[in-house]
């Protein structure tokens, strides 16, 4: 099978390439010194701020967790994480444990993901009574940034703690870093250093965990969410575990053949998803949450939803569960129909995705993965506001999930709240109408790139108005 070339990056310090899956990251290795790595040549500008490297594991370890992924992340020695594969291992997800892709979330990623691009969560396997298992640690990754998402339960108190995994490789230090390297199976291998970060430190960033996975506001308790939790988990494949759904039928073939040349996606052999009866699907994340006693989600997708916008252009059901997130009382739920793609873009980017793959077009040709959704997904899954949307509904649509009111007072974001428009200050507003003109490129700009799309004219136009009041 023909890779990518340059898939095996050259590390830094490490002498070996990565191959298949396991190949990499032996327990025996010698740990990398990462103060003799050349720093980060195009940081995130979000992360810029924070500790790096052995420095954020310090502050990270200083601070006792009851978590199992805390204790294996900040055991003696430091575990060497060098890809995907080793990641999973220190979680302990590489064995007896479940996984299932989505190709639709509403979660930070969510301009990334699709069937073709989908977010993969990997999580302890639980049994047919579905008991809670002694540890529960969970990963959620979606290719196009250098991240991990974590969860793990405090094994005393039961409680969720939330940690950003953040990965560097040799093209982080020459920025070459171009997006064959973030949208191929390269970004699961040739790890070099890594840096995590708790929820307290990306709490005042777009990456906050909290403004998800605290629901009822600052201070009250974290939940583990899935808002699809009932059959037929209409954007989650593969799907054949208890019986074949209509996502498995219609997104499944979608990624085996964008990825038809790759050995794996998140650390998942891509034979084994090719092949999964129990092993993956959304059943089985399910009954994970259900053992976790977290099957009372907020504004949960009515599984009546599919059958009603089968039936028809539209769903009733849907339409009202839109309207709480329009009104910002939620975040986003998922889009009606199994597919959020247009077809035509789809097609396009898989061919170049493979040629590119396959070593028959030039790396700087492939077209971006994420950029495959149709007109009426972006509306409906909230990364464009309504046509037509007034300034104050807007903002209330795309800003609600980190400026309602229910955060962390003390940070400085809490000063925007847009439930509360009429009482904000002159100055607040100020700031937030120099913001949404930002330039595309700035981490200042609103709403932030990985939240929305920037704002078109008419809407932006809609918005400055509502704020100069």
């Amino acid at each position: 099978m023909r890779r990518l070339p340059s898939l095996c990056l050259a590390s830094l310090l490490l002498a070996a390439c990565v191959g298949e899956i396991g190949e990499n990251a032996a327990t025996d290795e010698a740990v990398v010194d990462w103060d003799a790595l050349p720093p980060v040549s195009a940081p995130d500008p979000e992360l810029s701020a924070l500790p790096r490297r052995e420095a954020q594991h310090r502050a990270l370890c200083a601070t006792p967790r009851g978590d199992s992924f805390w204790q294996a992340v900040c055991a003696a020695p430091r575990p060497n994480i060098t890809d995907f594969a080793s990641l999973l291992r220190v979680a302990k997800l590489d064995e007896d444990r479940a996984f299932a892709l989505t190709g639709n979330s509403t979660s930070l990623v969510k301009r990334a993901v699709s069937a073709v691009n989908p977010r993969l969560i990997v999580f302890p396997r639980v049994t047919e009574m579905r008991e809670k298992p002694a540890e529960m640690t969970a990963v959620g990754f979606v290719r196009g940034e250098p991240f991990v998402e974590v969860v793990s339960r405090d094994l005393s108190t039961g409680d969720y703690n939330f940690y950003l995994f953040t990965f560097e490789r040799q093209c982080d230090y020459d920025d070459s870093c171009d997006l064959a390297s973030l949208l191929t199976e390269e970004i699961e291998h040739g790890w070099t250093a890594f840096s995590i970060y708790s929820e307290d430190d990306v709490e005042n960033t777009s990456l906050d965990c909290r403004s998800c996975h605290q629901p009822d506001g600052h201070g009250t308790k974290k939940i583990l969410r899935m808002q699809e939790l009932e059959f037929p988990w209409l954007h989650w494949f593969p799907q054949r575990f208890v019986q074949r759904t209509e996502s498995d039928r219609v997104l499944t073939p979608q990624f085996l053949e964008a990825h038809a040349l790759d050995a794996q996606y998140g650390g998942i052999p891509i034979a084994t998803i090719q092949n999964a009866i129990d092993e993956g699907s959304g059943a089985q994340l399910e009954a994970l949450l259900v053992a976790e006693g977290q099957a009372a989600q907020p504004n949960a997708f009515d599984p009546r939803i599919e059958a009603e916008a089968r039936a028809g252009s539209s769903s009733p059901t849907w339409e009202q569960q839109f309207a709480v997130s329009l009104a910002g009382d939620s975040i986003p739920v998922p889009y009606p129909f199994v597919d959020v793609t247009d077809p035509a873009l789809r097609a396009a980017r898989t061919t170049s995705y493979l040629d590119v793959v396959r070593g028959a077009a030039p790396r700087q040709s492939l077209l971006d993965l994420r950029d495959i959704f149709s007109a009426d997904a972006k509306v409906k899954v909230g990364l464009v506001p309504p046509p037509g949307a007034s300034g104050r509904a807007v903002l209330t649509q795309l800003c609600s999930r980190c400026h309602d009111g229910r955060g962390n007072p003390a940070l400085s974001r809490a000063a925007f709240n847009v439930k509360d428009l009429d009482g904000m200050p002159r100055d607040v507003k100020d700031r937030a109408i120099a913001r949404l003109q930002e330039p595309a490129t700035s981490p200042l700009r609103m709403p932030p790139w990985r939240a929305a799309d920037a704002l078109p004219p008419a809407e932006l136009a809609a918005v400055i108005e509502e704020l100069s009041k």
